[in-house]
């Protein structure tokens, strides 16, 4: 189930982030049914939803020059800063830091 809603993340979240229950709802099962069993695999929604975001952050610090707030914004955050506090707390590092030392040439 856990790989099934990164893709699912993934594929909507800078177009359109899904809430919880609207994934729910397009997996044919309750809000709380879904948190059940995504806890049981040892995870949580919004677990999934830092790691897609995380994920799609990498990429766009890896692969290409959007700025920070472009960024941020792509991946609906209110705020640049906001971005960047989350970043640090996912990688310990600034995004800017870690575009640094990832980025593809």
């Amino acid at each position: 189930m856990t790989d099934e809603l990164h893709q699912r993340l993934r594929a909507t979240m800078i177009e359109q982030p899904l809430s919880k229950q609207q994934v729910a709802q397009q997996m044919g099962i309750h809000r709380r049914t879904l948190s059940r069993r995504l806890k049981s695999e040892g995870t949580s929604f919004t677990q999934i939803v830092d790691e897609a975001q995380l994920g799609i952050a990498k990429r766009l610090l890896a692969d290409t020059t959007m700025s920070m707030a472009e960024i941020s914004a792509a991946l609906k955050f209110s705020e640049p800063a906001a971005f960047t506090h989350a970043f640090r707390r996912w990688t310990g590092t600034t995004p800017s830091a870690w575009r640094k030392d990832h980025r593809r040439r």
